[in-house]
């Protein structure tokens, strides 16, 4: 058991069931989460409500936390307000804007494809980059139930009207959804921003486990932006990756070998993390 792991969070891991393979069940990560000493995380599905599988795993793993939650693609009817309702009266804690179904994630991956029909897709902003009426009405229910807010995969374009508007409308808790990845990057300039108006930057290890990322962008990033505004997380959960607990001790380890000092970790695997919830 490694003490860099004791009380760490994992606030965004894939699990099956899902339309994907995956590495492991909700109860399989659960069991890891325990015997490392981490005191849990976050179930995260694009394609389904993972709050009733979470609520399972702490009924399993008294002590242990877990929580799920809800990401705005096409099966939950897009921006659907009435989705995001029911997700947090059954207990729900974190919203994540679209993901997958994206518009501007699905721009970012088909822009060399003169096909590519972009009304298949979950828009946030009109195409004056204003939000979207469904939008507004999301975020009060956010608001309302105190949810976490994730910007999912739609990227700086959409992501900072929306991040602008939630501060403006007293949201607390804001969360820029791995704000490194080429698909859905925030600058360093945007994030700043964001840093300014409440948000917490997320930083997942996928991206730089898959060359997605360098370590130095997002040691630079980290730095800048300051250890006490930012979260480590895995976005693991795919067959060939490790395992959440793995995930979460080797991202620490890269970024301490790269002169990310161990307090700052500290703060971005297990502080942060758990203010989020309180």
């Amino acid at each position: 058991m490694n003490e860099l792991l004791q009380g760490a969070y994992d606030l965004h891991f894939h699990t099956s069931p899902d339309v994907v393979p995956r590495k492991c069940t909700d109860l399989e990560l659960a069991e890891r989460w325990r015997r490392s000493g981490m005191k849990g995380g976050v179930i995260k599905c694009h394609y389904a409500d993972t709050t009733g599988r979470a609520a399972l795993v702490r009924e399993a793993f008294p002590g242990l936390f877990a929580a799920g939650g809800l990401a705005l693609n096409r099966q939950a009817g897009g921006l659907n307000p009435a989705a995001v309702e029911r997700m947090a009266q059954a207990g729900g804690k974190y919203l994540w804007f679209p993901t997958l179904d994206a518009l501007e994630y699905q721009r970012f991956h088909h822009k060399t494809e003169p096909e590519f029909d972009e009304s298949f897709w979950v828009p946030v902003c009109d195409e004056g980059g204003k939000l979207l009426p469904a939008a507004y009405e999301i975020l009060e229910i956010v608001k309302a139930y105190n949810l976490i807010l994730g910007t999912g995969h739609i990227g700086a374009r959409e992501g900072m009207p929306l991040v602008r508007e939630a501060a403006a409308r007293g949201i607390g808790k804001i969360v820029i959804t791995h704000a490194d990845n080429p698909a859905t990057c925030f600058t360093l300039e945007e994030q700043m921003e964001c840093v300014w108006l409440g948000a917490v930057i997320e930083h997942s290890f996928f991206t730089a486990y898959y060359g997605r990322t360098s370590w130095e962008t997002m040691t630079e990033q980290i730095r800048a932006v300051g250890a006490d505004h930012v979260i480590l997380t895995t976005d693991f959960g795919q067959p060939a990756s490790p395992h959440s607990d793995e995930g979460i001790l080797d991202f620490a380890k890269g970024l301490i070998n790269r002169g990310i000092s161990r307090e700052e970790i500290e703060k971005m695997i297990k502080k942060n993390p758990e203010a989020l919830f309180a």
